[in-house]
């Protein structure tokens, strides 16, 4: 699974392309300000459900937060409820 990153000044995404080029699932953010982003969206198409697919898209974001010391807001409930399951 090759999970991409694109971003710009303003905010980012890590996706997932089809054979055909399509995204067909993408975890996206954007920046608070140049030291935190707010996860605001993430999709997985229906095909992909149940496949961890996901996570794997938080993962990536985890690490690039970490990567980057930024501080994470989720308001995505899917990042919200696995984020705060992490701070504990």
């Amino acid at each position: 699974m090759n999970i991409q990153h694109q971003q710009n000044n303003q905010d980012g995404e890590f996706f997932l392309l089809d054979d055909n080029g399509n995204k067909i699932a993408k975890l996206s953010y954007y920046f608070v300000d140049d030291h935190s982003i707010n996860a605001n969206h993430t999709f997985v198409a229906e095909s992909l459900r149940g496949q961890g697919v996901a996570d794997k898209l938080y993962q990536a974001l985890v690490a690039f937060v970490q990567a980057e010391k930024l501080k994470l807001i989720p308001t995505c409930s899917y990042i919200a409820k696995k984020w705060q399951r992490e701070q504990r």
